[in-house]
């Protein structure tokens, strides 16, 4: 006897498989602040498993297209020192998931989790050296941010979790 998965759950699985990657890729960066290309290579991978078992036509044509378009904005972060090369292939690939329908939620969660986590990490660089100083100047903690490391790949892991939960309810 033969069983065959019905197309929802296989895209249900394939949805949280793409949900544990991206948790793991956004852990990985705030612990060690790299992201290692396995997970950026195993969420690309997943995607046609999504594709051909979502149970609903899914544009994957223009997905890639945003896809490259996002890699190409990465890397363009990634040559001003604004982001990672793990940074750059996670946003790429988690655009991929997002594809036409998702792609400007993703990308405004993104950035407001991406401010949300600057804002933690520059007051908690600069507090205890204006309280040590005995004064505070926002100016001095807006500098004192050049060069400290953002676990951004933490930030893109969100806005891509949210537009995961959004297929879920899509499929």
């Amino acid at each position: 006897m033969e069983y065959e998965i019905p197309s929802h759950i296989a895209a249900t699985v394939a949805v949280l498989a793409y949900v544990g990657l991206v948790f793991a890729a956004g852990v990985s960066d705030i612990l060690t602040l790299t992201i290692p290309n396995r997970f950026s290579a195993a969420i690309l991978l997943l995607y046609p498993s999504y594709v051909f078992s979502a149970g609903h036509a899914v544009d994957w044509q223009s997905s890639l297209l945003i896809a490259f378009g996002a890699l190409v904005f990465g890397f363009v972060m990634f040559a001003i020192g604004g982001w990672g090369g793990g940074d750059a292939k996670l946003f790429a690939v988690a655009a991929l998931w997002m594809g036409p329908s998702f792609i400007l939620d993703f990308t405004l969660i993104t950035m407001l989790a991406g401010g949300a986590i600057t804002v933690f990490v520059g007051l908690q660089r600069t507090l205890p050296q204006a309280f040590a100083s005995g004064h505070f100047r926002l100016k001095d903690a807006i500098l004192g941010l050049r060069g400290v490391p953002i676990p951004y790949g933490a930030a893109i892991a969100v806005g891509a979790l949210y537009g995961a939960f959004t297929l879920l309810k899509v499929g």
